[in-house]
């Protein structure tokens, strides 16, 4: 199946902002500074995957999408989010939407917590299975 320049756009801003969301571990910076970094990344490494997801539903698998919620659970159940990680997706937005709304160091510690160990793979092969679909 042929993809449309939009959908290879937005992969390629994906597999972008995936690399910086990965490489942030690398960082030597103050743990609130890198949490405040790891947060955002989190956020802008979720909005652009949500975002392909919504394409490569539409485009390939002529589903309709309209929040990241729906377009995770369709995605589960096309493979492209592995079973295992069926929990940590529904977390993920979860955790997006607080993420908007820290003020509380505590709670940005634990967004900060969930989204280094947990996230940063199970996003990881979502963009694999989708570069597999190409």
């Amino acid at each position: 199946m042929a993809f449309s320049e939009k959908y290879l756009k937005r992969l390629g801003s994906f597999e972008k902002a995936l690399k910086k969301f990965q490489s942030f571990m690398t960082l030597n910076l103050d743990l609130e500074v890198l949490i405040e970094v790891a947060s955002k990344r989190f956020e802008y490494t979720f909005e652009t995957m949500w975002k392909v997801l919504k394409l490569y539903l539409s485009e390939a698998k002529g589903i309709e999408c309209n929040s990241p919620l729906d377009c995770l659970r369709s995605a589960y159940q096309f493979g492209i989010i592995p079973e295992k990680y069926e929990q940590d997706f529904i977390e993920m937005v979860k955790l997006r939407n607080e993420i908007v709304h820290i003020y509380n160091e505590e709670i940005a510690i634990k967004i900060y917590n969930q989204i280094v160990p947990e996230f940063i793979n199970a996003m990881t092969e979502v963009y694999e299975n989708l570069k597999k679909e190409m």
